[in-house]
């Protein structure tokens, strides 16, 4: 059947599903407001869960997946909790744990993992398109218009311009994106022997909470490439845009209130942001303050945390949402990527059982709909609890939470069934 797919927004989630339409033989078109595909570089490195693995195995071609788990850094495999004189809380998983080449974790750099989704799109992505807005079509099918004064026409149109997304704007008007108060200050640290040496073993096979007073918590994790990446090479620009170098992120997470003025925080250049976050830890363990020093300051960056809020079901049409477009979560469940890239596999095997005349178009849209929209926001509930305990819990819900991490940590049968379930 002569069926196509029009795009919005050429992230994780739209190049996930082009894809998986394109390796179904499902004529589809990206359109990305970027001017070029080198553009958006973020150094930043994600992690991909075994779901999100096998999501990816399921839309990407062989060789595409082939390249991505070839350019992913070492596998993630333990989580571990600590005290803010970095005393050992809680470490569950196994640092030697095998990997596998779909059903384990994986860390991945976003520019090698966009110059993975965008192989082999040549003439299905286009560039410089702005979307501005939509209209449905007497005959049925739906028309974008971009702000250089072209337009698309196709069957269906999917917003994936992440959290300002303009598709959102129309079709649901009432979606709620918050500001949670909530911020993250992180940097990047290059990863030698000596900074090898401020860590826990643990750090080395997966990430790490440090939970301290004063509603401030701490992320780390270390990230080492098995092999240099073959598949992207970032411009100079300093370790922020290095994706060859292995290195520690450290992250503070708090509230605005707790560092100071939000507007002076928010126009401070890497060495302020730097001492801000000395005094942010001060009391803490001295070998933290050595890592902080260690930073590289061109990587030293300030963001605010927001968050979508659950909408209720909407009448189904041609057009719908995936990603931050529709979900947009703080980062601390460490599920936000793989979020998008479970609704690309979904709504690509439906559209696949549409054009195979399995199901209608509105009916493959609904199912979507109705299962993204349960699992999707149960990922921003998590992401939310997981923020409110780092930075919003009392002190005694704070010494309870690390007694009971204490606790597990000394019990093996238990601490295996709290591994079991969290890594899950």
């Amino acid at each position: 059947m002569s069926f196509h797919v029009l795009i919005a927004g050429g992230g994780i989630g739209g190049l996930t599903l082009a894809q998986g339409l394109r390796k179904a033989g499902i004529s589809v078109a990206v359109y990305e407001r970027d001017r070029a595909k080198d553009d958006r570089l973020q150094g930043y490195r994600i992690h991909i869960s075994p779901k999100g693995c096998a999501a990816l195995h399921e839309c990407l071609p062989e060789e595409l997946y082939d390249r991505f788990v070839a350019t992913s850094g070492k596998p993630n495999t333990t989580l571990g909790f600590y005290d803010s004189d970095f005393s050992e809380l809680l470490a569950i998983g196994d640092p030697d744990a095998p990997e596998h080449y779909i059903d384990s974790f994986k860390s991945v750099s976003r520019i090698s993992l966009r110059e993975v989704l965008l192989s082999d799109l040549e003439g299905i992505v286009h560039y410089g398109k702005t979307f501005t807005h939509y209209e449905q079509r007497p005959d049925g099918g739906v028309r974008a218009y971009f702000d250089d004064g072209t337009h698309a026409d196709g069957d269906l149109l999917v917003g994936a311009e992440g959290v300002n997304s303009r598709v959102r704007g129309q079709l649901l008007p009432g979606a709620e994106r918050v500001d949670t108060g909530a911020l993250s200050l992180s940097a990047k640290v290059p990863l030698d022997d000596e900074t090898r040496g401020l860590l826990p073993r643990q750090l080395f096979a997966g990430s790490g909470f440090v939970f301290g007073p004063q509603g401030k918590a701490v992320f780390l994790a270390a990230h080492e490439f098995r092999t240099k990446s073959s598949v992207a090479k970032a411009p100079s620009g300093g370790l922020l845009l290095d994706d060859t170098a292995d290195y520690i992120m450290w992250n503070i997470v708090t509230t605005w209130d707790k560092l100071g003025d939000r507007a002076e925080l928010e126009s401070m250049d890497g060495a302020a942001l730097q001492q801000v976050a000395f005094r942010a830890l001060e009391g803490w363990s001295p070998r933290l303050h050595d890592l902080i020093a260690r930073s590289d300051l061109g990587s030293v960056s300030v963001f605010p945390l927001k968050s979508s809020t659950p909408v209720k079901p909407w009448p189904t049409a041609n057009v719908t949402l995936i990603g931050d477009a529709i979900h947009n979560m703080p980062p601390t469940a460490g599920v936000g990527a793989n979020t998008a890239i479970l609704d690309a596999r979904l709504l690509c095997a439906n559209l696949v059982d549409h054009v195979n005349g399995r199901r209608t178009l509105l009916d493959a849209v609904h199912a979507y709909e109705a299962e993204m929209t349960d699992y999707a926001f149960k990922a921003v509930a998590l992401a939310m609890r997981n923020l409110r305990m780092g930075v919003s819990a009392s002190p005694v819900q704070r010494f309870l939470t690390k007694t009971m991490f204490r606790f597990f940590n000394a019990v093996p049968p238990l601490k295996r069934q709290m591994s079991a379930s969290m890594m899950k």
